[in-house]
């Protein structure tokens, strides 16, 4: 945006009658002071910092609000404040036809003081790292007189720390008071001012400095799929200082987000106008999802192993959205962008994750002849696992103090929230007391973590459903996120509920009922209307004549047989029981709304009392492999009667089958004097032929993504990649790969390490 000098907002002209200044002070060169910046704000590591940057353009100012940063001013002479008025301004760099203004706060002037003259705050560096907040000011602070007669002086330049977050324009003005001659100086490109977690004032401050350099610095991290075992563990990387990405990050806030100048830098506008803006649900956005198992025209969810080429491809090519995303895919680039811009946040895993869609605490399946789910009686779904974000900052629209911390916020898109796909900010303290009623979103996330789960069979003669299991705590499991400074599980389920069946957590759940919305109370009358004596019913489901369990002795590992065992019991002394019914194997995606049948057992057993009967299932690879699924989950779900009696038994489990990991090692490059390249394999452990193979591999700190194909891995065959390093970064590192192909997914393998100690 252009900088006038016309329409500067002068002070009043000092009067100095002996002055023998003639010329107005002229600046010729600005100093970023990029290293001490970047150092003090926690930004050297941005692409925009560096002076090798690969798009060679000049480096570029990254800074943090709340605290003043230094520049250097190359001028014809030095300052007199006796006769100069300088001033300093900064206008926010306006997206489209943005109106950016001094009347609406989004462009400051600032008068120029000298330091200590008792009109310009003093900054002094305290022994911690938090900053008072100073407000916009600026103040020369040292002055020196060059060789060739030029004088250098360096002005600290403080924000406020509700400052908007953005782009700055940023230019110099200078007047002779004596004569009201004025000159001017702009800089070419504009400064980056981010959130500040170092900054007590600012609404995302984060007190603790392991949790900082975790939650902020980190630009890679750890998500948990299909198992909170350590087998679950994946990389991802964040890489929220590469190329474009926090260019990319303001302008999804801006654009497809839709959040005005003046509101950017509010946390809560900001992490709620994402999870709008990183789905195309609403409009344009960064990621389609896509969950129906084709994926020919864009690149699998599982093949992802990173943000920034998300990031990068949607920026460079207009807006365009990127295909395809799933949940942690879309978590993932909302921690790039929340990281890149200094919101604290962590990827988190909620296994056995509700989609109540229906509002009413309970997720229901109706059960038909053919064991798969009835969906035109209810649309509810239970996903084997369901990944969100949780942002850390103030919520003063809720409270003074009561509902600050970690935020829940879900860039999925799942339910309408305010006529848009967003979710969040929702205060997991909110969801814990089951304070349902608190904006936003809390009533969807408590049921996520709380609902109870009932399943009904239905036989197809418009009879009433016959309720079969109600579990009040099976859902909301092992919500996990990666410990602070290790690659390993912390289990954050009790910052979200009270321990199943204690008071508390009975409590919680009426109060949500009270409070919640009329849907609640409704869609819960309706159901207990189904069978006359609800509670009866839950009392019978539970008081078992028969047991059934589905069990394995092994891991499953993709390839081989999958083999399980359904053991049928018989609990009732002195009687004999026979059981009729049928036990389904299914395909399954991770949200449980897609399935198709592998096998059918039809079963017709007599048990004796206080017995058990095994029956053991053995599928080869040959008949289990359905490439349209990814087949990482296999469903067994049985249902058994006692003819000649009410009584009706169900069981469900969901079993995971194991992919290879990518083996991967750091290797001297004997191409480059000094460089490394990291190297990674696998062995095809499929008893058929890969086609269309796929890697996707991500690097820290200006190393590219890369992609490296194979059209084709034979049975017992390697794949391999080669990945160039980067090296003018020397640090702590991370490369994340993922493999693909139409007959296998889910290939993973991460390598860290740290260029300076080699």
């Amino acid at each position: 945006m252009p900088l006038s000098n016309e329409n500067r907002i002068w002070p009043t002209r000092k009067v100095a009658a002996n002055s023998t200044i003639q010329d107005v002070l002229e600046v010729s060169m600005f100093n970023l002071c990029l290293a001490e910046n970047g150092l003090k704000f926690h930004t050297d590591r941005y692409e925009l910092m560096s002076d090798l940057r690969p798009s060679g353009k000049p480096a570029q100012l990254v800074v943090r609000r709340g605290a003043p940063f230094n520049v250097k001013l190359q001028c014809s002479r030095s300052y007199d404040p006796s006769v100069d008025t300088m001033m300093m301004i900064l206008a926010l760099d306006p997206y489209g036809s943005e109106n950016i203004t001094f009347g609406n706060g989004t462009e400051v002037n600032m008068v120029v003081e000298m330091a200590g003259s008792g009109n310009s705050p003093v900054y002094t560096e305290p022994e911690s790292e938090a900053v008072p907040d100073l407000g916009w000011s600026a103040a020369i602070t040292g002055s020196t007189k060059e060789a060739d007669g030029t004088v250098t002086i360096t002005l600290a330049i403080t924000t406020p720390a509700q400052a908007s977050v953005g782009k700055y324009n940023l230019g110099v003005f200078c007047r002779l008071d004596t004569k009201d001659t004025k000159s001017s100086f702009k800089f070419p490109l504009p400064l980056y001012l981010l959130f500040n977690p170092w900054c007590e004032q600012d609404a995302v401050y984060l007190k603790d400095e392991a949790a900082r350099q975790e939650y902020v610095l980190k630009d890679n991290t750890m998500v948990w799929k299909q198992t909170p075992a350590s087998s679950g563990m994946t990389s991802w990387n964040l890489g929220q200082y590469e190329q474009d990405i926090l260019d990319c990050s303001l302008f999804v806030i801006a654009v497809p987000g839709r959040v005005p100048a003046t509101y950017r830098g509010n946390p809560v506008r900001v992490v709620r106008a994402l999870s709008g803006a990183l789905n195309i649900n609403n409009g344009p956005g960064v990621l389609e999802g896509r969950w129906n198992g084709d994926y020919a025209d864009g690149v699998a969810p599982q093949a992802w192993s990173g943000s920034v080429k998300i990031l990068q491809q949607f920026y460079r090519e207009g807006m365009q959205p990127v295909r395809y995303g799933q949940c942690w895919v879309f978590a993932g680039i909302f921690a790039t962008v929340c990281r890149a811009v200094g919101i604290p946040n962590r990827m988190v895993t909620n296994f056995n994750s509700a989609h109540d869609s229906e509002a009413s605490l309970t997720l229901d399946f109706f059960v038909d002849s053919s064991g798969g789910t009835d969906g035109s009686m209810s649309s509810d779904s239970m996903w084997n696992y369901h990944v969100w974000n949780e942002v850390w900052m103030t919520r003063p629209d809720l409270g003074a103090g009561l509902y600050d911390g970690w935020q829940v916020v879900d860039a999925t898109p799942q339910e309408l929230s305010d006529g848009m796909f967003k979710l969040g900010p929702t205060s997991v303290r909110a969801v814990k007391n089951g304070e349902v009623n608190l904006a936003y979103d809390t009533e969807f996330v408590f049921a996520e973590v709380n609902a109870d789960r009932t399943y009904w069979v239905t036989r197809g003669d418009n009879s009433v459903p016959k309720l079969l299991e109600i579990s009040t705590d099976y859902i909301g499991q092992d919500i996990s996120t990666k410990v602070v400074g290790k690659n390993e599980r912390e289990d954050l389920t009790s910052a979200y509920k009270h321990r199943e069946g204690t008071p508390e957590e009975r409590q919680v759940m009426a109060s949500a009922q009270r409070l919640g919305s009329q849907r609640f109370s409704s869609n819960a009358v309706v159901k207990m209307l189904l069978v006359p004596h609800y509670e009866n019913a839950r009392a019978n489901a539970s008081s078992e004549w028969v047991k059934l369990e589905l069990k394995t002795y092994k891991e499953h590992r993709l390839g081989e047989p999958f083999d399980i065992e359904l053991s049928i019991t018989n609990t009732l002394a002195g009687q004999t029981v026979q059981v009729v019914g049928t036990l389904w194997l299914k395909h399954t995606d991770y949200t449980g709304k897609r399935s198709e049948d592998i096998q059918k057992i039809t079963i017709d057993q007599t048990i004796q009392a206080v017995s058990s009967v095994p029956i053991k299932v053995s599928i080869p690879f040959a008949e289990y492999n359905n490439p349209a699924f990814d087949q990482s989950h296999i469903k067994a779900l049985c249902v058994v009667e006692v003819p000649g009696t009410d009584q009706t038994f169900f069981s469900q489990q969901m079993f995971n089958l194991a992919t290879p990991d990518i083996s991967m090692d750091l290797v001297e490059d004997p191409s480059s004097k000094g460089g490394y390249t990291v190297q990674g394999s696998f062995k095809n452990p499929l008893p058929i032929q890969l086609s269309a193979g796929r890697f996707l591999i991500e690097g820290s700190s200006l190393t590219k993504p890369s992609e490296q194909t194979y059209d084709s891995v034979p049975v017992g065959g390697n794949a391999s990649f080669v990945y160039r390093l980067n090296m003018a970064y020397k640090g702590p590192s991370v490369v994340c790969a993922r493999f693909s192909s139409n007959e296998l997914k889910n290939v993973h393998g991460h390598l860290e390490f740290d260029l300076s100690k080699l």
